[in-house]
């Protein structure tokens, strides 16, 4: 996902050095590859666990398209089509491969934000198929306390994004496609999350994708769907490895961390008053241990927060 947001960055900034980009694009002649229209051939996958969907036919490239429905139908097509969950989920990866032309024919701000919508649709859609066969084969107990866990993780997708990416104002015209890209990576997330439950209820095996040892979004909601404490760690723009931590509503700190190579990262604030170790666990969480403080500070030497929520 980093390498296509870079990608069309670098096509913008060419297109408008050579004069491109001086409007929309409504469609071109350029065609990617999509599902078939009703009535039309499409490959069979192979029968058992090594099965792959195939996508045979063209669509154009219609910067004005809603492939909502499309999509759906290509969604149902590889739910249908995988032997198990976990072929299922990477079957997905093909829609996206067939909707990657589209952001690549991108030449505009306007249209690259434009396609990375439809990356997030492609998971958002996934997501609630799974949920309604999730929802359709767990027992109630198992599908309350999935329930109130998924609302929590749908009120809380706005707050984690501008925990993330900032608000609207400081990035401009390219905070779309910021924005698409980051619910693109959290949902994607979530559905495997999902598919894992869905696949204990129909006794499938089932492994998570790994979780980067150093990069995260991780909160603590209480149980509430709100943010209460945060942990976020990513590289900055100038390279450098970042923390963003907040607690309990009362305070926070931001610097830098050093990954020493044992699972734990060496946090140092920003203006030198804190310092501490972070500990990512992947699926599981997060949590920060605080070492050293000078000055006031809402942290305590020895105080470790947990952030039990991996987006």
């Amino acid at each position: 996902m980093e390498k296509r947001i870079y990608m069309m960055l670098l096509i913008l900034m060419v297109g408008l050095g050579s004069g491109c980009g001086k409007g929309e694009t409504e469609s071109s002649d350029l065609l990617i590859e999509s599902i078939p229209s009703q009535g039309e051939e499409r490959s069979n996958p192979a029968s058992g666990e090594t099965n792959d969907i195939e996508f045979n036919d063209k669509l154009k490239i219609d910067f004005t398209y809603d492939y909502s429905d499309d999509i759906k139908v290509d969604v149902d097509y590889v739910v249908s089509g995988s032997a198990s969950l976990q072929k299922e989920l990477e079957n997905i990866e093909k829609i996206i491969q067939k909707y990657t032309p589209l952001a690549e024919a991108a030449q505009t701000q306007g249209e690259m934000n434009i396609s990375s919508r439809w990356f997030f649709v492609i998971w958002d859609t996934e997501l609630n198929n799974i949920w309604n066969r999730f929802s359709d084969s767990a027992d109630q107990q198992t599908k309350e306390k999935l329930l109130e866990e998924q609302r929590n993780w749908i009120a809380m997708k706005e707050e984690v994004t501008l925990l993330n990416l900032g608000s609207s104002e400081e990035s401009g015209s390219i905070y779309p496609l910021l924005q698409n890209s980051f619910l693109e990576e959290i949902t994607r997330n979530r559905a495997y999350v999902l598919a894992n439950e869905l696949a204990k209820i129909k006794g499938e095996s089932f492994v998570m994708p790994e979780k980067s040892a150093k990069y995260g979004l991780f909160v603590d909601d209480q149980g509430t769907g709100s943010v209460y404490s945060s942990l976020n760690t990513r590289q900055g723009w100038e390279g450098d490895d970042e923390a963003v931590i907040s607690i309990y509503r009362q305070g926070g700190t931001q610097g830098t961390f050093v990954d020493n190579g044992n699972g734990e990262l060496t946090f140092t604030s920003d203006d030198g008053s804190i310092k501490g170790i972070i500990k990512i666990n992947g699926w599981d969480g997060a949590s920060f241990k605080v070492t050293e403080i000078s000055g006031e500070s809402a942290f305590s030497v020895g105080e470790e927060v947990r952030f039990p929520f991996a987006f």
